[in-house]
């Protein structure tokens, strides 16, 4: 009997692995269920809602995705709120929590995948956050609740919502935050900063951006302005100039204008 111990001690602690296997798949949430699984997002960006997060944000969101990127946008089933990511003491939860569980749950073959949710999002030094995004990485996660403050119309929460999207994009193709005050990239340090940024990237975080992801500026463009007159926010981003870079200001070297 004693010889055949070892046998029966690898054989139990195989079992007891593969158990703690199957448990641990069987208890991470499947957030994409769409007929054809994770295959339908190969080569697309994929949206997970994070909560309830109202249709209308949703679509708008999947129409600034497809606009910066020319690519199809699927949309994923929700991701309930989870309490590990609640700061109970401040009523908000954690970005990077939220970034963790969007990439935990990220469809492997999908191009981009982006978190939204209608939840106050923070980390501990900051009052809020809009977004945060993995820089470099696949994976970006925004927040709604927020957009909509000191705000007198509809159409400006929009174009917040435009710019906090191709913010955090252009942080998964390792963009920085930029220097100059007007570039998308600059990092928006409350509501008139993002107001007064341009939609569009300055010309180095745009060559970086368009090199990275292998999008035609001018295409790109067309899209996003396309995507702006759709939902009547033209006027309201300075139409033309609104997309065009902003210009390197006089007084700073180039190293200073770098992405830092």
């Amino acid at each position: 009997m004693k010889r055949y111990l070892p046998f029966i001690a690898i054989t139990l602690l195989a079992a007891v692995s593969a158990a703690f296997v199957i448990w641990a798949h069987l208890s991470r949430p499947e957030v994409f269920t769409s007929p054809g699984g994770s295959s339908a997002v190969a080569g697309k960006v994929c949206l997970i809602p994070i909560g309830e997060v109202p249709k209308a944000d949703v679509a708008f969101a999947a129409a600034v995705l497809e606009a910066d990127f020319g690519r199809d946008v699927v949309i994923a089933d929700s991701l309930p709120l989870q309490e590990e990511y609640y700061y109970e003491e401040r009523d908000q939860y954690s970005a990077a929590g939220f970034l963790k569980y969007v990439e935990a749950n990220a469809p492997r073959e999908a191009y981009r995948v982006v978190g939204l949710t209608a939840a106050d999002i923070t980390i501990r030094d900051l009052n809020f956050l809009f977004g945060m995004g993995r820089c470099p990485g696949r994976c970006a996660v925004m927040s709604t609740y927020r957009l909509g403050f000191y705000c007198s119309t509809e159409y400006r929460r929009r174009l917040r919502f435009a710019k906090l999207t191709v913010h955090e994009m252009g942080h998964t193709f390792g963009l920085l935050h930029c220097r100059r005050r007007t570039c998308i990239m600059k990092f928006a340090e409350g509501y008139v900063a993002v107001d007064f940024q341009r939609l569009a990237m300055c010309e180095r975080c745009e060559e970086h951006f368009c090199g990275v992801a292998a999008v035609d500026r001018e295409a790109r463009r067309a899209r996003l302005e396309a995507m702006l007159k759709k939902y009547g926010l033209w006027q309201e981003v300075g139409e033309a100039a609104g997309l065009t870079p902003p210009p390197a200001p006089a007084d700073l070297t180039p190293e200073e204008t770098e992405a830092g």
